[in-house]
């Protein structure tokens, strides 16, 4: 028998209030991590890219400016699309540019939270409400604690576009591959169409992500070869044809010659598989670096080992599916350092290692679920005999967990990023409002604007310069009906 302290949630009820209220207490912190980072949208204004797209917008509306910036600049219809919402909005509810960008970054961090609580729910099937949502918290948590660039994750729309919608669409399209070969279920029809529309979506935001789905849609074909499980070879060709549709969108647009030809150290194939690799290998230390990282893992665990006994037992691959998931996971990110240097000559930009973070994190939480389950008879044995095993109970667990996550957040780069800058994030915005009625109410065609004082890297990278005819002060002019503009402190 085992031990009263480590026995499955299903023989402590969830009416416990003990329970419950242990559970709610270490889903709060994270919970109020969340929302002051997700609070700082608000103080978010627009930069370089986002003031073209309004002004594009303004002047040819949604179809015409994709056209335009599909032949010119880039084949990524999903976030040309996204890009242009806040001017909009800003048109639709006769609001200002700052507040249209504000909300819709405020928007998008909910989405992200959304679409972070699906995945989880969808891949912890056996699990509580209290336990999904710690591990949806923890989870969205770690991404923005460790985020490679968390202004490109959650204050810079041009940023995140490309890359935080289809990471959110690859882990729901793995956990989907996982829960079927994991529960031996099929795709039905329904599914099916969701998972190749959001498989075309995420394919149409960048030129990686397609390689991502098809690899993963390769791998579940091949599992359910090797366990013998029905392969569903039309479910699965209708999803890779969304995808390989979308791919070809994305690449064929005539603007990607464009920016190739700025590129002189791009097209080189093997330097890019080497340091393709090398850059991978660095971004995996800096990945388990973070400690809200191991943490999330060790709740992934700690949570797989305490659930209820399923009313059948459960599937005896899931070390193989496991590593396998690993597998995946370790050569997408692989697959996008490798892109990135073959197609730029350069290392993978920080707002596409969001994307990376995302999709390893997620899988390294499926796997380590996976593989506790797989071994959860010796481990419940191993906790029971050894002096640990109190630390698993039903309120002793999450107590645990809790000050854990307490301590990873508290030392993530994020939270040191936030405590160097906390005192200039509302003077960057108060003079971010006031050039904009500055840009709004002055009558001279051509105008000098101060620079700001106040440069908190976490929600800007750049201000004006002493070029009118550059980004960013070109499309700031042409959006406010400017001949020019110039900063004030600079010479021209």
């Amino acid at each position: 028998m085992y031990n009263q302290s480590v026995m499955p949630l299903a023989a402590h009820p969830l009416a416990d209030r003990r329970v419950n209220l242990a559970w709610a207490l270490c889903s709060l912190l994270p919970a109020i991590f969340l929302f002051c980072l997700f609070t700082l949208t608000l103080l978010s204004a627009p930069e370089h890219d986002d003031f073209c797209f309004a002004d594009l917008y303004a002047r040819h509306g949604f179809a015409q400016t994709i056209s335009i910036d599909y032949h010119s600049l880039s084949g990524r219809v999903v976030a040309l699309f996204l890009s242009q919402l806040p001017p909009a909005i800003s048109a639709a509810a006769n609001i200002s540019l700052l507040s249209a960008y504000s909300l819709t970054l405020a928007a998008s961090a909910g989405l992200f939270l959304l679409g972070s609580a699906v995945a989880i729910v969808r891949a912890w099937p056996r699990a509580g409400l209290p336990q999904l949502t710690f591990l949806t918290l923890a989870f969205a948590s770690t991404v923005v604690s460790a985020a490679p660039s968390l202004r490109e994750l959650l204050y810079w729309l041009a940023g995140l576009t490309c890359y935080v919608p289809p990471a959110l669409l690859a882990i729901l399209i793995l956990g989907e591959c996982t829960r079927a070969l994991d529960t031996e279920t099929e795709f039905s029809w329904p599914l099916t169409i969701g998972m190749a529309l959001g498989g075309l979506v995420a394919a149409m935001c960048n030129e990686f992500t397609s390689f991502w789905l098809l690899l993963i849609l390769a791998a579940s074909l091949l599992a359910r070869h090797q366990l013998g499980q029905p392969r569903q070879i039309a479910h699965h060709g209708l999803i890779a044809g969304a995808v390989a549709i979308g791919f070809v969108v994305v690449v064929s647009a005539s603007g990607n010659s464009t920016r190739m030809e700025q590129l002189p150290n791009a097209g080189h194939l093997l330097p890019s598989l080497f340091n393709g690799f090398r850059d991978s290998l660095i971004g995996l230390g800096l990945f388990f670096r973070e400690p809200a990282i191991v943490v999330s893992l060790v709740a992934a665990g700690a949570i797989a080992l305490v659930e209820p006994e399923p009313a059948r037992p459960a599937s005896a691959n899931g070390k193989m599916l496991a590593l396998g998931i690993i597998a995946v996971c370790l050569a997408c990110c692989y697959f996008e350092y490798f892109a990135h240097r073959y197609a730029t000559g350069f290392r993978l930009v920080e707002r596409a290692q969001n994307e990376a973070l995302i999709l390893l994190l997620f899988g390294l939480m499926l796997s380590v679920r996976l593989l506790v389950r797989a071994y959860r008879a010796q481990l419940r044995e191993c906790v029971s005999a050894s002096r640990a095993r109190g630390l698993i109970g039903p309120v002793a667990l999450p107590t645990g967990l809790g000050l854990l996550m307490i301590a990873s957040l508290g030392l993530s780069s994020t939270a040191s990023l936030l405590r160097k800058q906390w005192q200039d994030l509302t003077p960057y915005w108060q003079e971010s409002i006031a050039r904009h009625i500055l840009l709004t109410t002055s009558p001279e065609p051509v105008l000098t604007i101060p620079r700001h004082k106040w440069t908190p890297s976490l929600l800007m990278t750049s201000d004006v310069t002493a070029d009118a005819g550059r980004l960013p002060n070109d499309c700031i002019a042409r959006y406010y009906h400017k001949s020019a503009i110039y900063a004030a402190d600079a010479p021209h």
